[in-house]
């Protein structure tokens, strides 16, 4: 199951419980804590936070001065937010977890 598979199974839950019922039949362990973070995130009002507007970014004509990268390996294209560790960073190309770091 991919990440996006878990987003769409805390788009459908209607509470935390159900949501880790439903990973359960999946086959998926969540803690309470992740599947809330999970289920929060998706069942949001649509307004992003001044950190999170801050950390979207990118866009048309970016400056790439200005990019976030791992700090291991130096690179964003596999760079994903990882939900679990609230807002870290994991890199699918170096397969590590990370703070990111901002090139200058």
């Amino acid at each position: 199951m991919s990440p996006f598979d878990l987003i769409e199974l805390a788009k459908r839950a209607n509470s935390v419980e159900e949501f880790i019922s439903l990973a359960k039949d999946d086959k998926i362990r969540l803690s309470e804590e992740d599947a809330q973070i999970y289920f929060e995130r998706w069942h949001a009002d649509g307004e992003l936070t001044d950190e999170e507007l801050e950390a979207v970014g990118g866009g048309f004509g970016q400056d790439i001065s200005k990019q976030i990268v791992c700090e291991y390996c130096l690179k964003n294209d596999r760079l994903i937010i990882n939900m679990s560790s609230g807002g870290a960073f994991f890199c699918e190309r170096c397969n590590r977890c990370c703070n990111g770091i901002q090139l200058k």
